[in-house]
């Protein structure tokens, strides 16, 4: 296991679930007028749908050469290293989603 891979694979999860969540936060306050249904949800609803949908895309993929697609994964990938992806992706959301906030506040306002 060389742990410099695992870690760099870690900070890359991290700020692409960071990313994510970030861009689905923006996104999903300004789908109000778009989408009537979202318009009616309170802030903290926003929130937790952003948030649940940004680990559904971010952690999709992963979770499922993980489980289901064991077989199918590229032997090169450790799964110490999938782990790695995963614990970053997942832990970056919640940076994402405070991100997705402060743009909210500071930029759209």
């Amino acid at each position: 296991m060389d742990s410099l891979n695992t870690a760099s694979r870690f900070m890359g999860g991290f700020l692409f679930g960071a990313l994510v969540a970030a861009v689905m936060m923006v996104l999903v306050c300004n789908a109000g007028e778009v989408l009537p249904f979202m318009a009616r949800l309170h802030a903290l609803q926003q929130l937790i749908v952003a948030a649940l949908v940004a680990l559904v895309i971010v952690d999709a993929k992963p979770l499922a050469y993980r489980t289901i697609l064991s077989e199918r994964r590229c032997s090169f990938v450790l799964d110490e290293d999938l782990s790695a992806t995963l614990r970053g992706r997942t832990s970056g959301v919640p940076a994402g989603v405070l991100v997705g906030i402060l743009i909210q506040n500071y930029v759209m306002n």
